[in-house]
């Protein structure tokens, strides 16, 4: 049987995994690793706190982004959220997570506004998420706590990182649509019929909806900023945690830096299913470009964290029969 690109893509993905998973296996302390991981396991319900938090927080935005009327449960929302990420979590990140929360709430939201409000809340927490890497790789570029091709890579990923800001202001500040609009030209100009179809139809009820969500009110935005804040430092305490866990020092900001360069390799190792490899290889590499040991411990945690959350995802995944919602425009 001929196997499908995706089939392919993901076969790949899974073997650079596996490969970056034994050539980070090379440049660790795996006897220092271990016994630190004794440590570990046993303050790992604190360690957990912070992404506890993180989850929680997020699950809040989310909740903002609905507008009142339509807005589901705090409750319901983190299980849908935790199974959503769960499924994600073992195939190509975020791929899956948001059409299953928009499948897991048919029964609560209509899919138009569910769309939107998950785009919504990914988009502002992704944005603030690129200032925030974007402040800390300049403020490194300038510090002596990097090697000199390490403030080089932290260069590109600023200026990578204040492109992507610019952008987003620009589609986001704009009074106008997009999609709907060039959806419409293309049918006048071309007669194709997909144009005005069913899926046409959704992504311009989307993009209203979201822009709706995103324009006409304030305040929603600043709450969203303040928590995008708020769960960038929950991470850098993670970091934090886990060497104050092993007994090894680690100060706040070299803490910052490894999140932001960790934060930024998540990107691209999102194609591989649970970042394998990616994950360890990001965190062991820039705290060894630190100059600090423990770096295998901290891989450890972020994975074990990883396979905990999702595990509960899995657990507390709603098994309720779905109906589908109206399609309406509230």
């Amino acid at each position: 049987m001929k196997q499908s690109v995706p089939a392919w893509i993901s076969r790949l993905a899974v073997a650079v995994g596996i490969a970056l998973f034994g050539v980070t296996l090379l440049y660790i302390d795996r006897g220092a690793t271990l016994r630190e991981a004794r440590q570990l396991g046993l303050l790992l319900p604190l360690v957990l706190l912070p992404s506890a938090a993180w989850h929680l927080l997020r699950t809040l935005g989310w909740l903002w982004c609905f507008p009142a009327a339509v807005r589901p449960t705090f409750v319901r929302l983190f299980r849908v959220r935790l199974a959503a990420d769960a499924v994600s979590y073992f195939t190509v990140r975020g791929l899956a997570s948001e059409p299953l929360r928009v499948v897991l709430l048919l029964d609560h939201v209509s899919a138009p506004m569910s769309t939107a409000a998950a785009l919504l809340e990914r988009t502002a927490m992704g944005v603030m998420s690129i200032i925030l890497v974007a402040a800390c790789a300049i403020v490194a570029i300038s510090s002596d706590v990097l090697p000199e091709d390490w403030q080089q890579l932290f260069r590109y990923i600023a200026i990578g990182a204040v492109g992507a800001v610019l952008l987003a202001l620009i589609l986001l500040t704009r009074r106008e649509r997009y999609i709907g609009p060039l959806l419409e030209r293309m049918y006048r100009r071309t007669g194709w019929r997909w144009t005005e179809g069913r899926v046409a139809r959704f992504i311009r009820e989307v993009e209203r909806l979201f822009l709706a969500l995103a324009r006409d009110d304030p305040r929603r935005l600043r709450r969203l900023v303040l928590l995008a804040l708020v769960c960038f430092a929950l991470m850098v305490l993670e970091v934090w945690m886990v060497f104050w866990a092993i007994d090894l020092e680690i100060s706040l900001w070299r803490s910052a830096i490894v999140e932001t360069f960790a934060r930024t390799a998540s990107v691209p190792g999102g194609i591989i299913p649970a970042s394998l490899g990616a994950l360890e290889a990001a965190n062991v590499s820039v705290v060894r470009a630190l100059g600090l040991s423990g770096a295998g411990s901290l891989a450890l945690a972020r994975r074990v964290r990883g396979l905990f959350w999702a595990g509960l995802g899995l657990l507390l995944y709603p098994r309720e029969t779905l109906h589908a919602h109206p399609l309406d425009s509230r």
